[in-house]
């Protein structure tokens, strides 16, 4: 059976240090790289903190695609890590990434 692929530029994305309240985005860019449409049904974060906004289209093979995601650093002082699944039509069907930053705490 043909199936997409995904290729991703970056497994995972440290913000650095953030200041807790701030709300910081990237992207991550989804490459297929097989033989049929990548097809993303879900995006889900770790927690909901963590928000990716998928493709809604089929990427086609050869083309790519990002997926932004934000990062609500509110509530979440310290060291913070946070994995992205994405539920897709590809052979294993999952694929991850993760989103890492240092939220300086709130002055009390």
């Amino acid at each position: 059976a043909k199936f997409p692929k995904v290729e991703l530029d970056k497994l995972t994305h440290d913000f650095g240090t953030i200041n807790e309240g701030e709300v910081v985005s990237t992207e991550f860019m989804v490459k297929n790289t097989g033989e049929t449409d990548l097809i993303i049904m879900e995006a889900k974060g770790s927690c909901g903190c963590t928000v990716p906004q998928p493709p809604k289209e089929p990427i086609k093979p050869g083309d790519s695609a990002p997926i932004k995601v934000s990062f609500d650093s509110n509530g979440k002082p310290g060291q913070q890590s946070k994995t992205v699944t994405l539920t897709t039509n590809t052979e294993a069907g999952k694929e991850t990434f993760e989103i890492k930053a240092t939220v300086t705490p709130k002055a009390k």
